[in-house]
């Protein structure tokens, strides 16, 4: 499923017809699940990396210390 594709998909109403369930092919399904993970990885990697660049501008200001490669490193 491309994001231009519109999948098509059949609705499940209750008595007065009003929408209650969408159902779609397992293809369509299998598609949305992959990208909708693709898209929370992407948010998630931007969420970190706007952390790291906050925690540059207050080490800069001296707001936070650095550590050191070498202070990373034996952390790990």
């Amino acid at each position: 499923m491309s994001i231009a594709t519109v999948p098509q998909v059949n609705y499940v109403t209750d008595n007065s017809g009003k929408p209650l369930f969408v159902q779609l092919p397992i293809q369509e399904w299998t598609s949305f699940i992959e990208a909708y993970q693709r898209l929370v990885t992407l948010l998630q990697f931007k969420e970190r990396l706007k952390n790291a660049f906050r925690e540059i501008r207050q080490i800069q200001k001296g707001e936070k210390q650095a550590t050191t490669l070498n202070d990373f490193l034996n952390e790990l």
